[in-house]
């Protein structure tokens, strides 16, 4: 075999495995090089997820704080709470014992009022009868009436307003009838003779009564009638008030023929100690018989000598 080629053959090959060797290193240093990028990358990633890890344990952290802090004020405001419903609960009880204890006050002192007026108005009622009983009530007959003469006055809507409070309003209704006692061309003198009246659903009974005719203004005309009655509670038949009504017509008293309507006038009317009386009624005069004996001349009195005492005011509380 040629030298030469036996040279060539083995220098070719030193060649090719050299640059077969340089091509490895090559490769290989590459792959170094790649694994080194990936650990980076791969710490760089556990880094990431440490801080997060820590993120989130801090913001748990965070809420759990929180969360004892909200139960703390929870529960802070629950005693507050319950504090001041005790303090309440406290307030309250004293005001109801202070209330009971007006209430109680209250009721002793009217019953021993009522006790108190009662025995003054029995007193007052009794003396009362004995003027009935002795004729006196009504005063002195100067007429000689022979007309049977009747009136009535049926409350056609009349409102009571309680003494104690204006708002709260009851009606009144019934009837009172009246006999002419006395009468001249200028007076009018009529005596009760039955009441049937019923208030705030309680009725009541006239025990008796009588009215007269007086002047509204300073023209003399007879045109009011000031009734006085004492009734009796039918439900407590022991109680008495006194009724006084003032009524105001458009023609004198004396000179009404058939009905007419009047005015019931407040705050003077009223059932003592427990209504004022106001409203509209109507007033029927009837006569049975037209005729009529004076014993004077002329048929006119003055009535300076005519005795009616209209200031009974029988009343619980002096009104």
């Amino acid at each position: 075999m040629d030298k030469k080629f036996v040279f060539f053959g083995i220098t070719a090959s030193i060649l090719l495995s050299g640059s077969f060797g340089i091509v490895s290193l090559e490769e290989s240093f590459a792959q170094t090089t790649s694994d080194k990028d990936d650990s980076e990358r791969f710490e760089k990633q556990i880094e990431k997820i440490e801080e997060k890890k820590q993120r989130a344990e801090e913001k748990l952290k965070k809420l759990e704080q929180k969360k004892e802090k909200l139960e703390y004020d929870r529960k802070r405001l629950e005693e507050k709470l319950m504090e001041k419903s005790n303090d309440y609960k406290e307030k309250l009880k004293e005001i109801k014992e202070k209330y009971q204890n007006k209430i109680e006050l209250n009721r002793a002192n009217d019953v021993e009022k009522f006790l108190a007026l009662s025995e003054k108005l029995d007193t007052r009622t009794q003396k009362i009868l004995e003027k009935i009983s002795n004729g006196d009530y009504l005063g002195k007959k100067m007429v000689k009436i022979t007309t049977d003469e009747t009136f009535e006055l049926v409350f056609d809507s009349v409102d009571a307003i309680s003494i104690g409070n204006n708002s709260e309003i009851s009606l009144l209704t019934g009837f009172m009838t009246f006999k002419t006692f006395d009468k001249s061309k200028l007076n009018l003198k009529l005596e009760l003779q039955e009441c049937d009246i019923l208030v705030d659903d309680v009725p009541y009974n006239c025990g008796f009564g009588k009215a007269r005719a007086i002047s509204s203004d300073n023209a003399g005309n007879k045109d009011s009638l000031v009734i006085i009655a004492f009734l009796e509670d039918n439900v407590i038949e022991e109680v008495h008030s006194t009724l006084k009504i003032y009524l105001n017509s458009d023609s004198p008293i004396n000179e009404i023929d058939g009905l007419t309507q009047v005015s019931i006038l407040g705050p003077q009317s009223k059932i003592s100690n427990l209504w004022f009386l106001e409203g509209d009624a109507t007033l029927t005069k009837i006569i049975s018989s037209p005729n009529e004996i004076t014993n004077n001349a002329t048929g006119e009195n003055s009535g300076a000598d005519i005795s009616v005492d209209l200031n009974e005011d029988v009343s619980l509380s002096g009104n």
